[in-house]
């Protein structure tokens, strides 16, 4: 973990290190679960004072995916979700939809609900309703928002996404959206320090992440980058099998403090939910090599 410095602080002995981290030994941190099976295997969980990146390019399914975290995260810790594309009515709904496992279309329409639905959108609403989740969709939300409302707090934030946070105007000034987003990315680790929580930060992929059908996404795809890659202790690359609709793949491409790999997911589209891939799951009907090899990978 992190602390801000003070003056005149010079920093700690080795000694003084290594006396710290053997009391950490005494009593973990625990590591909040992401809802994804593999990736709380590997330890890329969501620990106090880190940052994860969760990237993808435009309808591949990041929201989805980080609203399945969000949920399974606030069984175990506070979360504030920053939402600066979606309204909460929006976000309410599709958490409904996915939990009670109803058709998006139908819940917004009103339409095709039988009592069976009703029982269950019931249920999900209680079940729902007791989670910790606050959500903040205002726009024009900056890190200072983000800080007043962490700071204290602790546990999960989740901000989908960063290019769409307003930077200050003294950076905004250079006109340089890659120096923009390299300020955000500080930004968000540096409030992952100083609030002791979680940050998951959404972002976009560059559109050469299209240019070769088939192939997963890199690292370096990552839009507007500057220091993303390097300020996030975790990045995952998400994407779509473009020739089947229930295939996702998802890369845990960077683990600053663990291992990396790839599992796949699986895709609802009808309510919108986004998972790990299980044995009972439609068989996928046809993925390119690479997704062929991440259907496979730490089964």
């Amino acid at each position: 973990t992190h602390s801000v410095r003070s003056r005149g602080d010079v920093g700690s002995t080795l000694g003084q290190s290594l006396t710290a981290l053997v009391a950490d030994l005494d009593s973990p941190v625990t590591a909040a679960p992401t809802g994804i099976p593999y990736l709380d295997r590997i330890g890329a969980g969501f620990r106090p004072g880190e940052l994860t990146i969760l990237a993808g390019r435009p309808g591949h399914g990041k929201t989805a995916l980080a609203l399945h975290m969000a949920k399974r995260a606030a069984s175990d810790i506070p979360v504030w979700f920053a939402s600066l594309e979606m309204t909460r009515t929006a976000l309410a709904m599709r958490w409904l939809a996915s939990d009670a496992r109803i058709n998006l279309l139908d819940l917004r329409t009103g339409q095709s609900l039988d009592p069976e639905a009703y029982r269950r959108l019931s249920q999900s609403v209680e079940r729902l309703g007791k989670l910790p989740i606050s959500i903040d969709d205002h726009g024009g939300i900056g890190i200072h928002n983000l800080r007043r409302s962490m700071m204290g707090r602790g546990g999960l934030l989740v901000v989908d996404y960063i290019q769409l946070l307003t930077p200050p105007r003294e950076i905004q000034q250079y006109k340089s959206r890659t120096q923009e987003v390299s300020y955000l990315s500080r930004a968000l680790k540096a409030l992952a320090g100083q609030a002791q929580c979680s940050v998951l930060a959404l972002s976009q992929l560059n559109r050469s992440a299209e240019a070769s059908p088939g192939a997963l996404p890199r690292l370096n795809q990552l839009r507007e980058s500057g220091s993303l890659e390097q300020d996030a202790d975790i990045v995952l690359l998400l994407s779509r099998d473009e020739q089947d609709e229930t295939a996702a793949t998802l890369q845990c491409a960077k683990h600053r403090n663990g291992a990396t790999g790839r599992v796949a997911l699986y895709f609802d589209g009808a309510t919108q939910t986004l998972r790990e891939r299980e044995n009972d799951d439609p068989a996928v009907r046809s993925l390119s090599k690479e997704a062929q090899v991440a259907q496979s990978f730490g089964r």
